[in-house]
């Protein structure tokens, strides 16, 4: 039984408990079916309200525009709508119960790092396919470091949710914010990008409250997980491959990934692309299928003669033509990490009439770090073919990101 004065979410200095999110449902008597707000509080009671009264819900970025929401086509955003009736949440077990059986629509969007965002339309049961249940779960402290809007955000919500866990928002916050969130609340799961966890990097001293740290979103390597564990020596590390069209399909505790063998029939690897079938899938417009399947864009390997281990490589988005060859941008930017001067580097062509693309390094240096175009060339030299090398090497302040939390290019 979920204690009624247990911390529902902690936000800075305020913090809201279970009973707190039981009086707002019961008392709420309209809720916003197209939420756009900065307030985590009132977004996730919202949110919740919405999914435990069975209403469908839309929701948006809190720095959209009112062109950007109108390009989008949902739409008026913050206009409410009345509820029928009040409905009783005398316990936080009424509102799992609700909300884990609820029939509502949710509508997310894609980060639109490719161009106009799309809109794909879930179910609770598609959201939360990958939460995990359990009683030993109960003392589970959570740190929100998506943003909640996204699908990956979501995942987070549902996991702490059901298991009547403790949330603290890290997302958006400066880096020594984020640490002491973490450390003055005991927060023992966190789950980001490798972006997040790259900024973080170096941690001066462990945290070691920390059991679970869950990789998403991009592709990550082994190099980045043994700098995790210096940095958080009790935790064990989990990489997820999840989107937005299909939530979390697979997981794993390194870089290689396997399909289970229940899955076997929805998720295939063709040409070396992940190919999902369609029962997989949010409902979407613009999602184009081949048949009953649908192509992820994320190129992998296989890793051993049975071609049942594998790791992704990339998205072929990220695959460039440099003068007539193949370049895997993130192979790049994977190489120049290794220079222990970098913080966070992006790699991206520019076009050229005679090339097809220039290679285009940004690269962020560690605080008081110095290093040179010429170092940089000369160490990339004895690392990757001619062709793979950038032209150009910029070194930057900062690196832009996109709203989910991913270097964006």
């Amino acid at each position: 039984m979920i204690d009624s004065s247990k911390t529902f979410l902690k936000n800075g200095d305020d913090e809201y408990s279970y009973g707190c999110l039981c009086d707002f449902l019961s008392a709420a008597d309209k809720y916003f079916p197209q939420i756009k707000t900065a307030s985590l509080q009132d977004y996730l009671f919202n949110f919740i309200l919405a999914l435990a009264r069975g209403r469908d819900v839309v929701l948006l970025d809190s720095d959209l525009s009112e062109s950007e929401i109108a390009a989008l086509g949902i739409g008026e955003a913050g206009k409410p709508e009345p509820l029928d009736s009040n409905a009783e949440f005398a316990r936080a077990e009424d509102i799992v119960s609700a909300v884990r059986e609820s029939p509502s629509k949710i509508t997310v969007f894609t980060s639109g790092t490719t161009g106009i965002p799309k809109k794909v339309s879930h179910t609770v049961g598609t959201l939360s396919r990958a939460v995990r249940e359990s009683p030993e779960y109960a003392n589970h402290i959570w740190g929100f470091a998506y943003n909640p809007t996204h699908m990956a955000g979501l995942q987070v919500l549902f996991q702490a949710l059901f298991n009547g866990n403790k949330i603290v928002n890290l997302f958006g916050l400066k880096k020594e914010d984020i640490l002491s969130e973490i450390g003055g609340n005991n927060v023992s799961h966190i789950s980001a990008t490798p972006t997040f966890y790259r900024l973080l990097l170096p941690i001066q001293t462990p945290l070691a409250s920390v059991r679970r740290i869950t990789c998403g979103g991009e592709k990550s390597d082994d190099k980045l997980y043994a700098k995790l564990l210096e940095a958080f020596p009790n935790a064990k590390i989990n990489n997820i491959y999840a989107s937005t069209e299909f939530g979390t399909l697979l997981a794993s505790s390194g870089e290689f990934f396997r399909i289970r063998e229940s899955d076997s029939d929805k998720i295939k690897i063709e040409n070396g692309e992940l190919v999902v079938h369609k029962s997989m899938l949010g409902f979407s417009d613009s999602l184009k299928l081949d048949g009953d399947w649908y192509h992820t864009g994320d190129i992998v390997v296989f890793q051993n003669p049975e071609k049942t281990l594998f790791k992704f490589l990339a998205r072929d988005i990220n695959i460039l033509n440099v003068g007539g060859y193949k370049v895997n941008i993130e192979e790049v930017e994977d190489t120049l990490r290794e220079m222990p001067q970098i913080s966070d580097v992006v790699v991206y062509g520019r076009k050229n009439s005679v090339l097809g693309n220039i290679l285009c390094a940004d690269i962020k240096l560690l605080p008081d770090a110095e290093l040179s175009v010429v170092e940089t060339k000369s160490f990339l030299e004895k690392k990757l073919q001619y062709f793979k090398i950038p032209r150009k090497i910029n070194f930057v302040d900062s690196i832009e990101f996109t709203k989910s939390g991913k270097i964006k290019r």
